[in-house]
C-alpha cells in the first residue's frame, strides 16, 4: 500500500522547491542589468572614435570579458543555492519521516550536506532520451552559451557597418532584457536562467533523497515517482508517477528526476514494512485544465495521473494527450495499462508510430482506428 501521507507532503513540497528554484532563476536579472549597462557604457566611451578594425576588436573583446565576468558570477552563486537546498532537503526529509513513523525504534540518519553536494555533482541528470549532462557541464555551458550569443550579436553590429553610434543601436536594440523575449539576446538568457535553475534546484533536491536512503537502506526499501498533476506534465512523467523502485534497481538512475528540463516530478520514499506510518485518508493536489481554465483541486493520494485524467471530459483529455490518443486511452478504458504501454523500459515517451509497431492493446486500438 503507498504511503499516502508521504506522496501528499511531498506533492505539496515539490510545488514549494518549485518555486524556489523560479527565484532562482530570477536571481539572474541584476547580472544581466549589470551587462547591459556596462556593455553600453563601453560604445559610450568610444563614440567620438572611428570603428577602426583595432578599435572594434578591442570593443569586442571588453564586451566578451564583461558578458563572461557576469554570467559566471551568477552560476558561482547560483551553485551556492543548489547546495543549500540540497542540505535543506536532507534535513527536511529525516524531519518528516521522524514525525511520520510510528516507531520508537525509527531514527533516521541525515546526510551530510557535502555527502549530498558530491552525489549531486557525480549523477548525470537527463535531459531526454539518450541524452545526459553533468551538473557542473550544466552550469558552464549556461555561460559558455549566452557568452557566445552576445559575442554573435556585437560581431553582427559591427558587420553591419556605420559609426560606433549607429553599431551602438543596432547592438543594444538586441541586447535589451526588456525587449522581445523570443528575439533579445538578454531576455533569453533569463528564460534560460530560469530552466537550468529549476532543473538545478530538482536535481539537488532528489540526490538529496538517494543520498538519505543510502544513509538509511535499513529502514527505506525505495522510492515511488510522483509526477505535477496538471496539464503541462510530460508524457515520460505521467506515465511513470506511481511507479515503484527498489533501492538497488540497476535502472533507478535513469529514473531519477529530473527527466528533461524543467522537470517537476520527485522521487519519495517507500517505507519498510516493519514500520507503521500514520497513513490516514490524505490529498494531494492536481491542477488540471478545463475548458482552457486551470481548476485546482485536491484528489486521493493513492490516485495516479491517469487516473485522475481520466475524470476530465473527452476534450480536456485531448487537450492533454492530442486527438488520436485521448481517443485511444478511451478505449483502452485503463490508466494503469495505458500508462505502462506507452514508454519504453527506460521511461522514454513512445511516438504513436513506434506504438502501433508493437502488438498489445493499445497498438490495436491505434492502428485499428487509423491513428
Amino acid at each position: 500500500m503507498a504511503n499516502e501521507i508521504l506522496i501528499a507532503q511531498y506533492s505539496a513540497h515539490t510545488a514549494y522547491l518549485q518555486k524556489v528554484g523560479a527565484k532562482f532563476g530570477n536571481d539572474v536579472v541584476p547580472y544581466l542589468e549589470a551587462i547591459e549597462k556596462e556593455v553600453n557604457d563601453v560604445f559610450l566611451a568610444n563614440r567620438k572614435y572611428n570603428a577602426t578594425p583595432a578599435r572594434t576588436a578591442r570593443i569586442q573583446e571588453e564586451i566578451n570579458q564583461i558578458t563572461r565576468k557576469y554570467l559566471i558570477a551568477y552560476t558561482v552563486d547560483l551553485k551556492k543555492d543548489h547546495r543549500e537546498v540540497g542540505a535543506y532537503e536532507a534535513e527536511f526529509a529525516s524531519k518528516t519521516l521522524d514525525d511520520i513513523v510510528n516507531s520508537d525504534d525509527f531514527n533516521s540518519v541525515t546526510p551530510s550536506a557535502a555527502q549530498v553536494n558530491a552525489l549531486s555533482i557525480a549523477s548525470p541528470i537527463k535531459l531526454g532520451e539518450n541524452s545526459f549532462v553533468t551538473y557542473n557541464n550544466m552550469m558552464s555551458q549556461y555561460w559558455q552559451k549566452w557568452t557566445a550569443e552576445t559575442d554573435a550579436i556585437v560581431q553582427q553590429g559591427f558587420l553591419s557597418g556605420g559609426s560606433i553610434s549607429d553599431i551602438q543601436k543596432a547592438v543594444m536594440d538586441s541586447f535589451q532584457l526588456e525587449g522581445d523575449a523570443s528575439k533579445t539576446v538578454l531576455s533569453r538568457a533569463r528564460r534560460s536562467a530560469k530552466q537550468v535553475a529549476i532543473t538545478g534546484t530538482n536535481h539537488y533536491a532528489n540526490q538529496a533523497r538517494v543520498a538519505f536512503v543510502d544513509d538509511n537502506d535499513d529502514i527505506l526499501k525505495g522510492y515511488r515517482f510522483i509526477a505535477v498533476l496538471d496539464s503541462r506534465t510530460s508524457g515520460q512523467c505521467r506515465s511513470l508517477d506511481q511507479r515503484v523502485f527498489k533501492k538497488n534497481d540497476p535502472k533507478l538512475k535513469a529514473f531519477t528526476p529530473p527527466l528533461h528540463p524543467n522537470c517537476r516530478s520527485a522521487l519519495v520514499y517507500e517505507v519498510d514494512e516493519r514500520y507503521s506510518i500514520d497513513d490516514e485518508d490524505t490529498k494531494r493536489a492536481s491542477s488540471f485544465e478545463v475548458k482552457g481554465k486551470r481548476d485546482p483541486k485536491p484528489i486521493s493520494s493513492e490516485q495516479t495521473y491517469y487516473d485522475a485524467m481520466s475524470k476530465l471530459s473527452a476534450a480536456d483529455q485531448n487537450a492533454i494527450l492530442g486527438p488520436t490518443m485521448g481517443m485511444a486511452f478511451r478505449k483502452l478504458n485503463n490508466p494503469s495499462e495505458f500508462a505502462k504501454l506507452t514508454i519504453d523500459d527506460l521511461g522514454n515517451p513512445l511516438t504513436i508510430t513506434e506504438l502501433k509497431s508493437r502488438d498489445n492493446a493499445l497498438s490495436r486500438i491505434l492502428n485499428n482506428n487509423g491513428g
